[in-house]
């Protein structure tokens, strides 16, 4: 039989029924912001795609920053410009990290080295992204 007159035969129309209506992702939840610069440069929160805490095995935690595509080109510039010199990550005017660069970053991912609680990580990556981080599996809700 098929679903359509299935429904129709129980009375239900698949507008009415939540399993065949489109559920939509839930809305970010907005944070008070501060403004990041990377290596002396400005990037808004709608430029930072994914900020998470991310604890290490010695209990410290840091900061994994993910930017647009955009971003992550003007990222490479940047730190293409500062190689042999620290690149200094910001928030608000105060010193997050000034990492000695190696080689341009150029998948638009910056790590930034653990120092906070779990608590005062995710913070701080709300008060970049201005949303709660991705979820893992971006299938799961």
């Amino acid at each position: 039989m098929r679903p359509l007159l299935a429904l129709a035969l129980l009375g239900l129309t698949p507008a009415l029924t939540p399993a065949c209506s489109a559920a939509s992702p839930p809305a970010a939840t907005p944070f008070e912001t501060g403004k990041l610069t990377i290596g002396g440069e400005a990037f808004s929160p709608a430029e930072v795609l994914d900020a998470r805490a991310l604890p290490d095995v010695n209990g410290k935690v840091g900061i994994m920053l993910t930017l647009s595509p955009g971003a992550a080109k003007r990222l490479e510039a940047i730190s293409g410009s500062l190689v042999g010199r620290p690149m200094l990550v910001a928030l608000d005017g105060k010193t997050l990290a000034g990492e000695l660069i190696r080689k341009p970053i150029a998948n638009g991912v910056i790590e930034i080295p653990g120092r906070w609680t779990l608590s005062e990580g995710e913070a701080l990556a709300r008060r970049i992204s201005g949303r709660d981080p991705l979820p893992d599996d971006l299938g799961a809700e």
